[in-house]
Formats: structure tokens, C-alpha cells, sequence
């Protein structure tokens, strides 16, 4: 293994952890399946996903999945009875917010190695990030069978994607602001 994929390793098992950690945290705050027995309109781990695919491409894939992987089998990810609801929409799930990013990145003419990277960018790559995973998420619950609220729990999806994200966001931004200030 080389050092580079050394890397990216360690970075995707981070990034698992952390998204992890924020399902629970989210869950304790507000509640990860409130609405419709299924989403919540405050979702803190998208912000793994936007952030991960910004630093690990499509690295970030392999890390969703273990994250889900782990949320399913402690009983977390709950969503219909067995868990062919659970991993149809975590394997969706990870493909799609990467994705929507990808796309928003190449439409905003984000740089890979970030440079250009400004506050509305962010935005649009959070909005793309959400909507991707938005859309991944309803095709998600069509193929698992779960057909009733598609569309409402879509856009709560979207809704609960950007709110989280943004939420973290502005926490670390706070945080800076406040070591930096100390500093």
C-alpha cells in the first residue's frame, strides 16, 4: 500500500467516524427519521459528505457506506422492517451526494485543488451535495417499495441536507473565529 493510498484510507475511516458521530449527535438534537417516520429537517452528517468529497473525490463513497454499514447494524439506520430499505438507500445515498457535488463543482468551475473555493461556491457545492443525495434518496425509497411521501420526504431531505451542512459549517467558522481571536 502506498503512502498516498495510506492516506486516502485514514481519511475515509475519518470521515465514517465522523459521520457516525454526527448521526448520533443529530439524533439527539432533533431526531433522525422525525418526519414521515423517515428524514429530519436538520441532518448534521451531510456536511461528511460535502466535505469528504472535497478533500477525497470519490474516495468518500467507500467511506459513506462503511458509516452506513455501521448505523444499520447498530439498529441506528431504521427505516422498514429487515434492512433492505436501509442498505438500498445507503448505497444510493453515498453515490448520490458525491455526486451532486461533482456536478455542482463542474458547473460553479470549482478547482480540485480548491483555490477558487469561495463562500457562495460553498453554497452551490452544499446545494448540489443535497440535492443529489435528495434525488439518490427518492429513487432509494422507490426501489425499496416505499412509495408513500416520496416527494415530501425528497424535498425534507433537501431541506435537512443544506440546514446541517450549513449548521456545521458555521460552527467551525465560529470556532475559528474564536481560537483565532484567543490566539
Amino acid at each position: 500500500m502506498t503512502q498516498n493510498s495510506k492516506q486516502i484510507a485514514a481519511g475515509a475511516g475519518a470521515f465514517a467516524l465522523l459521520y457516525v458521530a454526527l448521526y448520533f449527535v443529530s439524533g439527539l438534537i432533533v431526531g433522525n427519521q422525525t418526519l414521515f417516520g423517515l428524514v429530519s429537517l436538520l441532518f448534521l452528517p451531510a456536511f461528511v459528505r460535502l466535505l469528504g468529497f472535497m478533500i477525497l473525490g470519490f474516495w468518500i463513497v467507500p467511506a459513506l457506506l462503511a458509516a452506513t454499514g455501521v448505523l444499520i447494524a447498530t439498529g441506528a439506520y431504521d427505516i422498514a422492517p429487515g434492512h433492505d430499505a436501509e442498505i438500498i438507500i445507503g448505497i444510493l445515498t453515498a453515490i448520490g451526494g458525491p455526486l451532486g457535488a461533482h456536478f455542482a463543482s463542474r458547473l460553479i468551475g470549482l478547482k480540485v485543488t480548491l483555490e477558487n473555493l469561495t463562500s457562495r461556491r460553498l453554497l452551490w457545492m452544499s446545494i448540489g451535495c443535497s440535492l443529489g443525495n435528495a434525488v439518490f434518496y427518492r429513487l432509494g425509497l422507490e426501489l425499496a417499495g416505499i412509495r408513500m411521501y416520496s416527494t415530501p420526504v425528497a424535498t425534507s431531505v433537501f431541506i435537512g441536507d443544506v440546514v446541517g451542512t450549513w449548521v456545521i459549517i458555521y460552527l467551525i467558522k465560529i470556532t475559528l473565529t474564536a481560537l483565532g481571536r484567543r490566539l
